[in-house]
């Protein structure tokens, strides 16, 4: 066993108790300098996916779009066709498609520091 950061030392990870965690020696090797929560999602844990998809679904629209546009995600409507006595339009993305597609690449901080914006 190692002792590996959940936030790494060169992205200004402290040597702290509360920020140490035991690691094999892959596994440590894999995480890299990536943050804990990235870490998590890349060996498939549903715990951290989860959190983050909570966290997001509390948020405003306003909110998911300007965490969204900040990590370059770019979601397009939906194509909806309409009736013989109805026009053809695009329907918005919905608030869980935002929170899905956000879940899969913002880290807890990322979501902190977009909701501290608006505060």
């Amino acid at each position: 066993m190692q002792v590996g950061h959940k936030t790494a030392y060169p992205r200004e990870g402290g040597t702290t108790l509360r920020n140490s965690v035991a690691l094999f020696y892959g596994c440590n090797k894999k995480q890299g300098t990536d943050s804990w929560e990235v870490f998590q999602k890349k060996q498939g844990k549903r715990v951290a996916v989860d959190n983050l998809k909570s966290m997001l679904s509390k948020l405003s629209m306003k909110e998911l779009k300007y965490i969204a546009t900040k990590h370059g995600i770019k979601l397009k409507g939906r194509y909806v066709e309409g009736g013989i006595l109805e026009d053809d339009y695009y329907q918005a993305p919905s608030r869980q498609r935002y929170v899905k597609e956000l879940a899969r690449v913002v880290t807890e901080s990322d979501i902190k520091s977009g909701v501290a914006r608006f505060a």
